[in-house]
């Protein structure tokens, strides 16, 4: 509810609830992004060339640009996960900058419920940084408390509602379930009634959706039946899964930008009919999208990447009293937190948006070590 309960308050704000409202005010959040990006960047890297480099790519990039068009969460969370990662990396008073860390997480949360796990990302991140002890748990506690104080009305109202506590939503079973069974071939989304099981499970299933509307989304206790037989099949399916998950990873980070096209610009076919060269037209756009295609392969392979070559550092950083840089320790642990969620969840090319500014100082940093690594 984090996304729509921002918008209506922006409706309400503007005196009208027209869809061209809500594109001005993904841009608002774009326009409040982009500095926001900077100063991580400028964290992130002493270079002057791979911060403006970075900036610029980002202020440019294809997608950042198209889903301002997009009524949907994705301009919304990343303002948010970049306020996110803004808080972490700059120091002021602690008093201030926990609680409000929290709240922001909060909110993110609201947004995206898997981000109420957050509050241990980003107490790791500390720990990894300074190795203290006692600052690490001053974070993970603030932040949680402060999280769990903005989510907590959301989840009284569910409660009253359904008689269940349901912290934010209830879909995680269900999505779950349609992306791990036997009949899921691309670990993507796939309808509930293709599901195989047992004629008795599918009595159930249907006993619930028949309370409900005839509909998933509408059947909060569905969740109860959907997550155990999941959870299940992950259990008995080890290969399985594996082979789903990294089919999941593939459609979010290596699918290019196809959902520019299908999610931004669905109505630019029907456009092209209507110009005065509708060849011309075409080529243009093609060329737009394959651009948009080259920039995505390039930034999420930099990204796993970066991670990959940065998986002996956080490991010794676990293990020993090594602390580790803000440049290795941000893009690095985001990144696997994600990468964790959509390996378990579900894959689409949509869900790559959030990380994309940390793929593009990712890129950046790797060019800019390759470089001097040549000249040494």
């Amino acid at each position: 509810m984090g996304y729509p309960t921002a918008l209506g308050m922006f409706y309400m704000l503007m005196g009208n609830d027209l869809v061209h409202t809500a594109k001005l005010f993904n841009c608002l959040l774009s326009a409040l992004s982009l500095p926001l990006m900077f100063l991580i960047f400028r964290k992130l890297s002493p270079n002057k060339v791979v911060v403006y480099g970075a900036y610029t790519l980002v202020a440019l990039l294809p997608n950042f640009i198209a889903y301002n068009n997009v009524v949907g969460t994705e301009v919304f969370f990343t303002f948010l996960f970049s306020l996110v990662i803004f808080l972490q990396l700059y120091s002021f008073n602690k008093w201030v900058r926990y609680p409000l860390l929290g709240m922001v997480i909060g909110l993110a949360a609201l947004t995206k419920p898997f981000f109420l796990a957050y509050p241990l990302v980003a107490g790791l991140y500390i720990w990894l940084k300074n190795k203290d002890g006692r600052e690490t748990l001053a974070l993970v506690l603030t932040a949680s408390l402060l999280m769990i104080a903005v989510v907590s009305p959301w989840t009284l109202r569910n409660f009253n509602k359904y008689g269940s506590f349901i912290p934010i939503s209830y879909n995680s079973g269900y999505v779950l379930y349609i992306n791990n069974n036997d009949a899921n071939v691309n670990g993507a989304w796939m309808p509930l009634k293709k599901v195989p099981a047992s004629p008795q499970f599918k009595k159930q299933i249907e006993a619930e959706l028949v309370k409900n509307q005839g509909s998933e989304k509408l059947a909060p206790h569905l969740d109860k039946l959907l997550k155990p037989a999941a959870k299940q099949w992950i259990k008995d399916n080890p290969g399985g899964f594996a082979r789903l998950s990294l089919l999941r990873i593939k459609q979010t980070f290596f699918s290019g930008a196809w959902d520019i096209e299908a999610w931004t610009m669905n109505e630019m076919a029907a456009t092209a009919d209507k110009e005065e060269n509708p060849i011309r037209f075409q080529r243009n756009l093609n060329t737009f999208y394959a651009t948009a295609d080259i920039l995505v392969y390039l930034l999420g392979s930099a990204g796993i990447l970066y991670l990959l070559l940065n998986i002996k550092p956080l490991l010794l950083g676990l293990f020993t009293r090594r602390r580790l840089s803000d440049a290795i320790l941000i893009p690095s642990l985001n990144t696997a937190f994600f990468l964790a969620i959509y390996f378990v969840f579900e894959g689409q090319a949509r869900y790559n948006y959030p990380l994309l500014f940390l793929f593009v100082i990712c890129l950046f940093i790797i060019g800019h070590k390759t470089g001097e690594g040549l000249k040494e």
